[in-house]
């Protein structure tokens, strides 16, 4: 065999044992936090709950988890026609509510947001554009989330240093806003742009190029402008909503200054599709403001529901996409 060849077949092998290794850390990460949950929460206590749920708010929630996708697909839509492609508001609400399908019920190789990229890819024929589109999109919400966190955060202030988790969670937070401010600034100079320019490998050329045209100005203001929506709709309304469904008296401000914190964490890819980890969030954080643990992984397991049924919208169109090999 050549060497060269036996340094690819070396290399892929190197990233599948990889993959391989990382999927056993999310399932032992997944069983664990799992049993932590079935010891920490008093289950009859989650059952009681639910017999005396507010249906009417229930509804309430479920219209606000599915006017945030909405937006969230208005968001994604105008990242698209900022890459001059074309998109229609339909088509991005049902290819968002497609990914969310793989995501919750099927065991894909490639996830939602992945195949939100490949699907336009293959309809615009611009591979770089589209999957950009669906990197920056999912950065935005991140970031917006982020600095939602770290101004409602300081509420918390009396906490930081009694709770660790919440110490490591703000100082993650502000570290990666800090990190993306250093980096954006960077990306903004003009000797930065001339010093890509002159990058012989086309691909990483390519993808800084990509990068640095999501740093311009008023694209940031239009779709951080959308992305808070979607928070406000979808994460914090709807949860809110959940929350005095179950009959929890949790004010304005004190749920403000968890519920972008818990959306951080929850987000974190340590467990299989964030099974465990967000329920242990909810319970964790909200236990600072005086919510019981019972009340708290009930709203984080009825959120999730509520977003699988949602999802099922998506349903004929994925099976349409599947007969179209799109």
């Amino acid at each position: 065999m050549k060497p060269e060849m036996a340094r690819k077949q070396f290399f892929w092998y190197t990233v599948f044992m990889q993959k391989k290794l990382y999927f056993v850390l999310k399932v032992a990460v997944t069983a664990g936090l799992v049993f932590w949950l079935i010891k920490r929460v008093d289950w009859s206590g989650v059952e009681g709950i639910l017999s005396h749920v507010s249906w009417w708010l229930l509804i309430v929630a479920l219209g606000l988890q599915l006017i945030g996708n909405l937006l969230s697909a208005k968001k994604w839509q105008v990242i698209v026609h900022f890459k001059n492609l074309k998109l229609s508001l339909s088509d991005a609400f049902f290819t968002y509510l497609t990914g969310g399908f793989i995501n919750n019920f099927l065991p894909s190789t490639i996830g939602g947001d992945a195949y939100r990229g490949l699907w336009l890819a293959k309809r615009s024929g611009a591979r770089a554009a589209a999957l950009s589109t669906v990197v920056f999109d999912r950065f935005i919400g991140l970031w917006t989330t982020a600095v939602l966190a770290a101004v409602f955060g300081v509420f918390l202030w009396r906490y930081f240093l009694v709770s660790f988790p919440l110490l490591v969670t703000m100082a993650v937070i502000v570290s990666f806003l800090l990190v993306d401010l250093v980096i954006t600034s960077l990306y903004c100079l003009r000797w930065f742009h001339a010093f890509v320019a002159r990058i012989p490998f086309h691909t990483v050329r390519r993808i800084l190029e990509e990068v640095m045209f999501y740093t311009r100005k008023h694209i940031w203001l239009t779709t951080g402008l959308w992305s808070r929506l979607f928070v406000m709709v979808g994460v914090a309304a709807s949860n809110f909503a959940l929350f005095h469904a179950l009959g929890s008296t949790i004010e304005v401000f004190p749920f403000l200054s968890i519920i972008f914190l818990v959306t951080i964490v929850s987000a974190a890819p340590i467990s299989v599709n964030n099974i465990g980890i967000k329920e242990w969030a909810y319970v964790t954080f909200f236990a600072l403001v005086g919510v019981n643990a019972e009340t708290a992984v009930t709203v984080a397991l009825l959120s999730r529901f509520l977003q699988m049924l949602i999802s099922f919208i998506a349903l004929p169109q994925y099976w349409r996409t599947r007969e179209h090999g799109e």
